[in-house]
């Protein structure tokens, strides 16, 4: 029994060195695995980054190009921020009715417009965020056009002009939580599902980052021109200051975020009321408007108004019926010009060359239209 116990104890003693000499050896392979798994996430990574870079990048290819949709925020990311004194923020009034030729060439007022087509006042709101991370101008031009929208939401095409230029991500989907209905949110948010159709119609000008802006080149500074003509008679206003029966909630409550926002940041803001020959029926929801920004001691311009003649004709410069075409839009640009120079302290800025961007944009515009050049 004794020689059995001495025989195990030396079995042990023997096998133990046996153990401990593997275990060196089992060491280097137990480290490998944390290593490998490592390489695995980081090319799981690398992966994952390419391929939303891919799909970013083809979101934008599929995106239309209109200037009066991504494009203006789009070129706006690559304008040199310093040379901004005003910035135009709204709706289409804002980029057919202000010339910026015009306040360049006249006034040497450096002018940006930053608008798209039937903007509701929360991308406004968010457009004007992305603007004032990096600009503080000198004076804000804010359409009230959206103020007589009735419409809590709005359709699949105005969603892709209002949002899809907005490259910070927070911001884009909230602008598109609030164009959309909820359960359509997810399908914006991805974005790649509401534009992939449009890959017949892109042109190589499609891949090219930035925009080419429809032609203008980086120099545009978001006035979109129109040539067509129409026939108005000038709009019959009520003049009874009453508060309209309607004024939409969602509407109202952002142009009260973009007023506070414009307070939070000290920014010197004019509203505008742009002319057009449908006045009629917005002159109530201006009026709201008027009164609402008093809270926050803004005011402004509305220039439907007969005190504030700007020698609109509308049986010869109006687009259509709500925009004004170029010989329209150069009337309105210096009524404006006019008073910003008197109210403001703007510098004229024209013959610096930290400007030569809105001299090049303005001498392309006057080869296209030379019968408005100004000589200064």
């Amino acid at each position: 029994m004794e020689d059995k116990n001495i025989d195990l104890e030396q079995l042990n003693n023997e096998e133990t060195p046996a153990v401990s000499a593997e275990a060196p050896s089992d060491a280097p392979a137990k480290s490998k695995k944390p290593r490998r798994r490592g390489w695995f996430f980081m090319r799981l990574a690398i992966f994952v980054c390419i391929s939303l870079m891919a799909l970013t990048y083809f979101i934008y290819v599929f995106t239309p190009k209109y200037p009066y949709g991504i494009c203006s925020l789009f070129n706006y990311y690559g304008t040199d921020k310093s040379t901004i004194d005003v910035l135009a923020v709204g709706t289409s009034l804002c980029y057919t009715d202000l010339n910026t030729n015009v306040l360049w060439n006249e006034y040497g007022i450096a002018c940006y417009d930053l608008a798209t087509a039937e903007q509701p006042f929360w991308s406004t709101y968010y457009y004007l965020k992305e603007a004032i991370r990096t600009l503080k101008p000198k004076v804000l031009l804010l359409d009230l056009k959206a103020i007589s929208y009735l419409e809590d939401k709005v359709d699949r095409t105005r969603t892709v002009l209002c949002s899809f230029g907005i490259l910070n991500p927070i911001s884009r989907l909230k602008c598109i939580y609030e164009c959309v209905e909820p359960e359509e949110f997810l399908g914006y948010a991805l974005a790649f599902s509401q534009v992939h159709t449009n890959y017949y119609k892109t042109k190589p000008s499609d891949y090219v980052i930035p925009p080419d802006n429809g032609g203008r080149g980086p120099s545009w500074k978001g006035y979109i021109e129109k040539d067509e003509h129409a026939d108005h008679d000038p709009p019959s206003i009520n003049f009874s200051f009453a508060t309209p029966k309607y004024v939409n909630e969602h509407e109202s409550e952002y142009f009260e975020k973009i007023l506070q926002l414009c307070v939070d940041n000290d920014l010197t803001v004019m509203l505008i009321g742009y002319p057009n020959a449908d006045y009629k029926h917005d002159h109530l929801y201006y009026c709201a408007a008027f009164e609402i920004a008093e809270k926050y001691g803004i005011t402004g311009i509305n220039y439907n108004l007969p005190q504030y003649s700007t020698g609109i004709n509308y049986h010869t410069d109006c687009a259509d019926w709500q925009h004004l075409n170029v010989s329209g839009s150069v009337k309105f640009t210096r009524a404006v010009g006019e008073e910003l120079v008197k109210y403001y302290d703007l510098e004229d800025h024209r013959g610096d060359p930290a400007y030569a961007s809105y001299d090049e944009c303005a001498e392309k515009w006057f080869e296209k239209y030379p019968q408005y050049r100004w000589s200064y």
